[in-house]
């Protein structure tokens, strides 16, 4: 069995081999949509965390190059040490550039001549007082010309003077790029820069290379793709400005397209992640023993079922598996597993410490625990799963001994439900089907071992995975 998932290999040979979302289509559709649309432009592709990004702009990248695109690809995240987004911005593109260059002296000559402007606009940034104070959009030649500005109230005359002499710099450094790229008086080469994981920066450095792209890049040729989640983002943006401040607006002073990932189908990444582990296998040498038969298919359903519900991102479903698979490797082959009542606890585990620790407690009824259920599944989705009156029947069930029943009124209730002629047909027989579930762990041999099942979940909590990027 395998220890933890794997992070997905691209290659350019075969960019979609490992495809597991099935998104190609949408990754052509965009790759077409980014050959022929103008520049300079900025779109953002805009999912949660943990849902797949950083596998979309492996797959869009190489598959701009089959196109003969160039493009630039790197992670923000890794390059948030910088002082400064636009000197990784410069590292990062070199290589690429000196491709375009390919020996022609004059835009060797603008490339060098681009980067000594670039070194002096980095020595020269704009005041972070100034940048703060204007939201990062600042006109210093209508702050001169408007004198009962406030702006010029504790503000050195020398910032401004070298602001305005750092234009001439910025100027510079745009027409040497734009020499680069260019082809001849009509054609431009295209220049695909994609950044992934904005959203991880350091609230400062993500804003910093947004107002980068929009004041500094916005040259014809440059297609800027980054990679983030729109509202984590603007909590950073808040973390600058304030509270109060209207980041999402803010945001789209900069994005000019934004691309929302299309839904994944769980079930088939959850099945996908099944295999992967080796579930089957290990599931199949139980079948032995007439009890296990039907462990495989309930862990999975059960899995399905509970990933829904909480609408868990993917990310988040490959620990889900790398714990519960840390809870199997640890179980002998002639051991009870309880596959429905571990895949629901570790759940509300995460969920809620105390949640989970008051249900494990022997002393406890299951009352709180049934709550939490209800509360992730519709009474119509509830009724009508074989998997929920599964998931109940099992939460009442393990706090039945042969010497302290903790079950509390959880069952007087359900047949309450059973012998109330006006209450509907389906929920009678939701109620019948717990009564009967939890009723046949009734007796020594039968009773779920919850100090058993408890012990191995918190050694799972004890090992922490690195997160691959999905």
């Amino acid at each position: 069995m395998e220890f933890k998932s794997k992070k997905n290999i691209i290659t350019q040979e075969n960019p979609f081999a490992n495809d597991k979302l099935n998104r190609k289509n949408h990754i052509k559709n965009l790759s077409t949509l980014l050959l022929n649309i103008s520049s300079p432009i900025v779109v953002s592709i805009n999912a949660p965390w943990g849902c797949g990004k950083t596998t979309f702009l492996e797959m869009l990248n190489a598959d701009l190059r089959n196109s003969s695109c160039k493009t630039v690809y790197y992670s923000a995240w890794e390059t948030d040490f910088a002082p400064d987004p636009l000197l990784a911005f410069l590292g990062e593109m070199n290589k690429e550039i000196e491709l375009i260059i390919n020996d022609n002296r004059n835009k060797n000559i603008a490339w060098e001549n681009t980067k000594k402007a670039g070194k002096h606009i980095l020595k020269n940034a704009i005041p972070a007082i100034i940048k703060v104070s204007t939201a990062g959009v600042i006109d210093a030649e209508k702050i001169i010309e408007d004198e009962s500005s406030k702006f010029m109230e504790g503000l050195s005359k020398d910032y401004i003077k070298e602001y305005l002499n750092n234009k001439t710099a910025i100027a510079k450094f745009k027409e040497g790029i734009e020499k680069i790229l260019s082809k001849n008086d009509t054609e431009i080469t295209k220049l695909y820069v994609i950044i992934d994981e904005l959203d991880r920066c350091r609230p400062t450095y993500a804003v910093e290379l947004l107002e980068r792209i929009k004041h500094l890049l916005d040259i014809k040729g440059l297609v800027f793709v980054l990679a983030l989640d729109k509202l984590q983002l603007s909590h950073s943006i808040k973390a600058i400005y304030g509270s109060e401040f209207d980041s999402l607006g803010y945001l789209r002073r900069f994005i000019d397209i934004e691309y929302t990932l299309p839904r994944v189908e769980l079930n088939d990444f959850i099945d996908e992640q099944y295999n992967h582990f080796g579930f089957t296998d290990f599931f199949q040498k139980r079948k032995s023993y007439s009890a296990f038969q039907n462990e495989s298919s309930t862990l999975k359903n059960t899995f399905k079922l509970l990933a829904d519900a909480k609408q868990l991102s993917l990310r988040e479903i490959e620990q889900l598996f790398a714990r519960i698979n840390l809870v199997i490797l640890s179980t002998e082959e002639n051991v009870h597993l309880y596959p429905v009542l571990l895949v629901f606890l570790i759940l509300a585990k995460d969920h809620d410490i105390n949640l989970y620790n008051t249900y494990m407690n022997e002393d406890s009824p299951p009352n709180i625990m049934i709550e939490f259920l209800y509360k992730i599944i519709p009474e119509n989705i509830r009724v009508n799963s074989h998997e929920c009156h599964l998931i109940e029947g099992f939460i009442i069930g393990a706090k039945y001994d042969e010497y302290k029943n903790k079950q509390g009124n959880t069952l007087l209730e359900h047949e309450k439900i059973v012998n109330n002629p006006n209450i509907d047909i389906k929920i009678k027989r939701y109620s019948e089907s717990i009564i009967k579930i939890a009723s046949s762990f009734s007796g020594f041999r039968n009773e779920i071992s919850l100090s058993s099942l408890k012990e191995r979940i918190d050694m799972s909590e004890s090992f922490k995975f690195q997160s691959n990027e999905c």
